[in-house]
């Protein structure tokens, strides 16, 4: 019964917040420097509390802490809804 609430609270407080998309591309390449492998890796973010193209830390939608770290810039693109 208290999740219930808690979804419900959320799904409330979903109405007046900003939604945004984080679509995070990651390439592997191989020993010539040709792309081998993509992975495109996606997150409903609520709150971002850092976002530069190093590090990003991040609550999703669900109430989940995210914190994203690289030694290089990452290729990413937000998405913002309603």
């Amino acid at each position: 019964m208290k999740r219930f609430f808690i979804r419900f609270w959320r799904w409330i407080l979903g109405w007046f917040q900003n939604h945004k998309t984080l679509h995070v591309r990651q390439n592997q390449y191989d020993s010539e420097g040709i792309v081998v492998d993509v992975i495109v890796k996606s997150f409903e973010v609520r709150k971002f509390y850092k976002q530069t193209p190093k590090h990003m830390k991040f609550k999703t939608m669900d109430g989940t802490k995210v914190e994203l770290k690289t030694a290089t810039p990452m290729d990413f693109m937000t998405e913002t809804y309603r």
